[in-house]
């Protein structure tokens, strides 16, 4: 359930999970958990530490955008005219992939404890793979494939978690300017549980 705020509301495994829009704020059953990035962020080095503050945020913003502009894509087949967006549909082709979920909500939990929980940018199917996949978006001018990893592997967890399905790969659609590529993700669940167990053993 959405609502005009773009908060969401939604029942999962029988827990009621909850996204914050304005705060980015995630609560399982009234209690506030860390997003999947704050774990990332906690558990790995800050590689944005020395960017100025305003080009991260007009970066971010950016971001938004293209994210945007695909999920209305994909959900309302309102085409983007960005460069972004026509590399993204590019890739698509080539690839031939395709989204079957977008923005979905998920949350991990741990000895039936909720520890965090999160938004995944798209569930895939492709031709070139079995299964299920998680295709995640990104922007940057630099990729980060630790960092990748992890959130990745977090997202796959709470999916199989949440949901009851496996997960059988993991891509990265990485989109800027003309760049476009489609990068494999290397699937590690026991590594995304032992960074949650760090998280909170720290």
């Amino acid at each position: 359930m959405i609502d005009n705020s773009n908060n969401i509301k939604q029942v999962i495994n029988g827990r009621v999970v909850e996204f914050i829009s304005d705060t980015h704020e995630y609560f399982v059953d009234g209690i506030k958990v860390p997003s999947v990035t704050q774990i990332v962020a906690s558990v790995l080095p800050n590689q944005y530490r020395d960017i100025d503050p305003a080009v991260l945020k007009h970066a971010a913003d950016k971001g938004i955008a293209l994210h945007r502009e695909i999920e209305n894509y994909e959900k309302e087949n309102i085409k983007g005219y960005t460069e972004e967006f026509n590399n993204y549909l590019y890739l698509k082709k080539i690839h031939q992939f395709q989204p079957i979920e977008n923005e979905v909500l998920i949350y991990i939990e741990s000895d039936g404890i909720p520890v965090c929980a999160g938004r995944l940018d798209m569930i895939i199917t492709s031709k070139e793979f079995e299964g299920l996949g998680i295709g995640d978006v990104k922007r940057t001018a630099n990729i980060h494939f630790e960092h990748l990893k992890l959130q990745l592997n977090l997202y796959a967890l709470g999916y199989e978690q949440s949901y009851n399905k496996k997960i059988n790969f993991l891509k990265c659609i990485r989109l800027r300017y003309s760049q476009a590529n489609y990068l494999d993700v290397s699937l590690d669940l026991e590594y995304a549980k032992e960074k949650i167990k760090e998280f909170h053993d720290s």
